[in-house]
């Protein structure tokens, strides 16, 4: 739970108290993605809120649109400017 793996890779950890699971997600150096998972969507969104990585989702994963900025917290951050509304607001040098 302290690495980050870049691939198709999932950790599941069991836990039974929530403050003590959302102090685990966010106890890593990197934040780029995560999901919480259950069937109670207060508790989904309460977590969600707290959780620090650039997308969260719920009951789900991996679903961005291309045309928005996305990237992550902590050491994650890279891809936040690299969407197609970064050049609308990018100033553009101009050569004689």
């Amino acid at each position: 739970m302290q690495r980050e793996v870049f691939g198709p890779v999932v950790t599941v950890q069991r836990f039974s108290d929530e403050d003590q699971a959302v102090a685990w997600a966010n106890d890593v150096d990197y934040g780029l993605a995560s999901s919480v998972w259950t069937r109670d969507i207060s508790r989904a969104m309460r977590v969600a809120r707290r959780l620090q990585y650039g997308a969260v989702w719920v009951n789900t994963h991996f679903w961005l649109t291309p045309e928005m900025p996305h990237g992550g917290y902590k050491q994650s951050g890279y891809g936040k400017d690299m969407s197609m509304y970064s050049l609308e607001t990018t100033p553009r040098s101009s050569t004689s």
